[in-house]
């Protein structure tokens, strides 16, 4: 036997675009909500392409759609070692998996190590927080787990009679399933002027994660608008945010450094509480408010009285009232 019969011996002929092709359809199994024969298709096209990040995404979440979170947790942690697919796309997916399968002392762990290394993207903060704050109350027992979920068939509601904590995991947690049983009780929350617009943001960011063009109302904050979720920016890249947050290192950045950073994280609390909506006063105005308020929350008097005459001479004095309404809402305490 030639050394070319011998290396060819027992491999397997695959047909071309095969892999491709699994992908595809696994993918459109996923999108109807066939999990089950979704994780079947994209488990051949793994076998065929173990390192490929879209064919190991796409798997992880069939996986999970269809609670076989074990196997999920498994290529999960692998595409970490391997650096496979996106880094912050694939730790927030490990630890919805890990949130599900109760370990949320790996939770706490894992997130920890994020941040004291410094890595968490300015985006992700906010999100990744609010996990830690829930699996940190779930490990010291003073939260209780979540049910385990019915089926789609019997399910009628995900959010209704759960508390604002609940909520906000469940709705986490629907980036990385599928939304369309759950879609009109999402549209009704955002329609809801009484519900909380920390829990209204995350939602119209589910739905614009998941590419939903069609227009849904929310109602927030006295204001109402039409919006298409895929069409809107991303919070934190709008341009108001950026004009503020450029005005706001022009004030305190060079001056105070301290103050500069306790100025933006408090901007961006209420950023993403008015999501989509934004303050009506010029992002310079905004600035001044902003820097003005967390000198007096800071108790800088210095700071204070140097930004007193251009805070009083501004026609917006109204936005300190509403600076203040904000920071009572915050975001949920979970």
């Amino acid at each position: 036997m030639t050394k070319g019969n011998q290396e060819g011996k027992g491999k397997i002929v695959q047909f071309p675009g095969l892999k491709e092709r699994l992908l595809e359809k696994g993918v459109q199994a996923l999108e109807k909500g066939e999990a089950h024969e979704s994780s079947q298709l994209l488990t051949q096209a793994y076998e065929l392409e173990p390192d490929n990040p879209d064919i190991n995404t796409a798997l992880v979440l069939s996986l999970y759609e269809s609670k076989q979170y074990d196997k999920a947790r498994y290529i999960c942690k692998e595409m970490l070692l391997e650096g496979i697919g996106d880094y912050f796309e694939v730790v927030d997916m490990y630890l919805m998996i890990l949130i599900q399968l109760h370990q949320h002392r790996e939770v706490v762990d894992t997130i920890n190590a994020l941040f004291d290394e410094k890595e968490v993207p300015f985006e992700k903060e906010e999100h990744f927080r609010k996990l830690l704050q829930f699996s940190e109350k779930v490990v010291n027992g003073k939260a209780a787990v979540p049910e385990k979920e019915a089926s789609e068939e019997e399910q009628t509601s995900i959010l209704t009679g759960k508390s604002l904590e609940e909520q906000t995991l469940i709705v986490a947690q629907l980036v990385h399933r599928n939304i369309q049983p759950f879609a009109g009780e999402l549209q009704a929350v955002l329609m809801d002027p009484a519900a909380h617009p920390f829990l209204q943001t995350m939602i119209l960011n589910v739905l614009r994660e998941h590419g939903m063009d069609k227009e849904v109302v929310v109602a927030k904050f006295g204001m109402e608008e039409r919006v298409s979720p895929s069409a809107l920016e991303d919070v934190f890249e709008s341009d108001f945010f950026t004009k503020v947050t450029e005005s706001l290192d022009d004030l305190l950045a060079q001056t105070n450094p301290t103050l500069f950073q306790h100025a933006q994280e408090l901007l961006k609390r209420h950023a993403f509480l008015l999501y989509p909506f934004t303050l009506e006063e010029e992002p310079s105005e905004v600035a001044s408010m902003y820097a003005y308020y967390t000198a007096g929350m800071f108790s800088d008097a210095i700071l204070e009285e140097e930004l007193k005459d251009q805070v009083e001479n501004t026609k917006s004095k109204g936005i300190l009232s509403r600076l203040a309404e904000l920071e009572e809402i915050s975001s949920p305490n979970i």
